[in-house]
């Protein structure tokens, strides 16, 4: 009787531990998430494309010619005062004030050009900064209307585009391709460069 008892509780046990199992088996399984939807970009094709791109380059070239013609100025008062100088009789009070005068404007020309170099750079990266950001914008807008959970960023390179990258030039530039080139294959149904192309397009409106 006691055996029999005993068996009883033991198999009921067993069903119990059993329906536990089942039911912890099926609440892990609702929170296993569902393959995400993935989405390839082509950042450097976003970029090229886009027409802001254009008006920043515009932009740049103008205030870039703008202090070439600054600084060429600069260039042709110090050589007249050089010229000047080379006429005057060497040590005399009007030569060493013009002697003053051509190294002040020297400095001066230096300084300009020292500034201007790094004043346009600055702005260049300050604009390519402001347009990656907006292609991220658009890249996240494309995302919603496509129900993409993730987007990868497309690796444009001489390895799987020898048609339009050129190949490397040292050993060092193919150890960099590979360490920093991680998107070794994807469908090229996944590609919605495209889109974020259009959506760059609209935001420019």
């Amino acid at each position: 009787m006691k055996t029999r008892s005993f068996m009883a509780v033991a198999v009921l046990a067993g069903i119990g531990l059993l329906v536990i199992g089942l039911e912890y088996s099926l609440a892990a399984k609702d929170k296993i998430p569902a393959s995400p939807k993935i989405g390839i970009v082509s950042v450097k094709d976003v970029f090229d494309k886009s027409p802001m791109k254009a008006d920043v380059e515009k932009e740049l070239s103008a205030d870039a010619d703008k202090k070439f013609a600054e600084l060429k100025k600069l260039e042709e008062t110090l050589e007249a005062d050089k010229a000047a100088l080379s006429k005057r009789k060497e040590g005399s009070e009007d030569y060493m004030q013009l002697l003053q005068t051509v190294l002040q404007e020297q400095s001066k020309l230096d300084a300009q050009k020292e500034f201007y170099q790094q004043e346009l750079s600055m702005k260049e990266m300050q604009s390519k900064e402001k347009l990656y950001r907006k292609i991220l914008e658009a890249i996240a807008t494309v995302a919603k209307e496509k129900g993409l959970d993730i987007i990868l960023s497309r690796d444009d390179n001489y390895l799987n585009q020898p048609d339009t990258n050129p190949p490397a030039q040292s050993p060092s530039d193919l150890l960099l391709t590979t360490k920093t080139h991680k998107l070794l294959y994807f469908n090229p149904g996944l590609d919605v460069t495209a889109d974020v192309v259009t959506a760059m397009a609209k935001s420019a409106q």
